[in-house]
């Protein structure tokens, strides 16, 4: 038996976690379904309705109608009749009334351009989202959250950039030591173009890569001027890959040499350039955390992404980046990086860290690692 959260699965889970599986289950996605719980329990007041369109063995649904009361139906759907079946063999052995959940086995862009008035939709396909999107959004309320996650991670970050222009329309850029960062933000201008096309403003609320995909929760809005609003938040992200200057600008702002050592720049986006995170949700979460049972690994990564939150910056530095780049023939420890350029560190990645200084003040404080012991 396995157990997550108040969820016993009797599951036997091969040593590679594929889409081949008679019921889809993958344990290392625990951190994934632990953040739809505490989104759910610091976002909404009421009651909540909730649909999981791809549900696979069902653990998503039926931890937020085990732990948490305020869901009062949840739809699963899945159009593999064995994990449909298994589905209902969960509701029967946790006990849950029957009257709360809605069970289908359908393709899931049609159920969802049938459903109307939930709170929350999750889509958290195999690979790409993009073919979920716009039917998603239809049947979420206003103030509703959608839920998306990515696992073709290559793609939005730079290894395969025509597929990534193909299916975001965006450019992406490997180059750059916050690649991740890039690719999380071509994604959510993907979601935002997808709402704009029908007057819904989607706003990221949170935001987070881990292991092998992206996640973002968006909040939905209607109505073309709040639509404006978020739209005026995409931009494009400059890069100089030969002293690590980059900067967020709008098209006006397009420009082909480095200000700082006169080097070409690269560039990628269309993409966002607004904030990852809102800073209350993410207060409220850190709070409210010990009220479902969430994984240790998912504490440790809300706790640095609420440090991580308070620094605005578009993209972060990395250690090696800079000793790469600067010829710092021994690295310092990153605790020296964050005391020089009064940095907290990223959740992207161990080696990363934000800071709220220019560029060119990064520039000056180098010298400090390169001259001092």
């Amino acid at each position: 038996m396995i157990k997550e959260g108040r969820v016993l699965l009797d599951i036997k889970v091969p040593e590679v976690v594929s889409s081949d599986m008679e019921v889809f289950y993958n344990p290392h996605m625990r951190e994934n379904r632990d953040f739809s719980l505490l989104i759910l329990l610091a976002y909404f007041q009421g009651d909540v309705k909730v649909c999981d369109p791809m549900g696979a063995s069902g653990v998503r649904l039926l931890r937020m109608l085990l732990e948490i009361s305020k869901v009062e139906k949840a739809i699963y759907n899945d159009l593999n009749p064995k994990a449909v079946e298994f589905f209902k063999g969960l509701i029967k052995s946790h006990n849950i009334p029957l009257e709360r959940v809605e069970v289908y086995q359908e393709d899931a862009c049609l159920l969802l351009r049938r459903l109307r008035n939930l709170d929350y939709v999750d889509i958290d396909p195999f690979g790409s989202p993009v073919p979920f999107l716009e039917s998603a959004l239809l049947p979420l309320s206003r103030h509703g959250i959608l839920a998306v996650s990515a696992t073709d991670t290559s793609v939005l970050s730079g290894t395969y950039p025509n597929t990534c222009q193909r299916r975001y329309g965006s450019l992406p850029l490997l180059s750059a030591e916050f690649y991740h960062e890039v690719g999380i933000r071509i994604l959510i201008k993907k979601v935002i173009e997808e709402g704009a096309k029908l007057d819904f403003a989607l706003r990221p609320l949170f935001s987070y890569s881990y292991r092998h995909y992206f996640r973002v929760f968006f909040k939905k809005d209607i109505g073309p001027r709040r639509t404006d609003q978020i739209i005026r938040n995409i931009g494009y992200l400059l890069y100089c890959d030969a002293c690590l200057y980059r900067q967020g600008v709008f098209l006006e702002g397009l420009r082909d040499r480095c200000p700082y050592c006169g080097n070409r720049l690269l560039w990628a986006g269309p993409l966002w350039l607004g904030e990852l995170w809102d800073e209350e949700l993410l207060k409220k979460m850190w709070e409210i955390r010990g009220m479902v049972e969430i994984s240790k690994e998912t504490n440790k990564l809300l706790k640095a992404i609420l440090q991580e939150a308070k620094y605005k910056s578009v993209g972060f530095y990395s250690a090696s980046a800079i000793a790469r780049t600067f010829k710092i023939g021994q690295m310092p420890p990153i605790e020296r990086f964050l005391k020089v350029f009064c940095g907290v560190r990223t959740h992207f990645t161990g080696e990363g860290f934000r800071t709220s200084l220019s560029h060119g003040e990064v520039l000056k404080r180098i010298n400090e690692l390169l001259q001092r012991p």
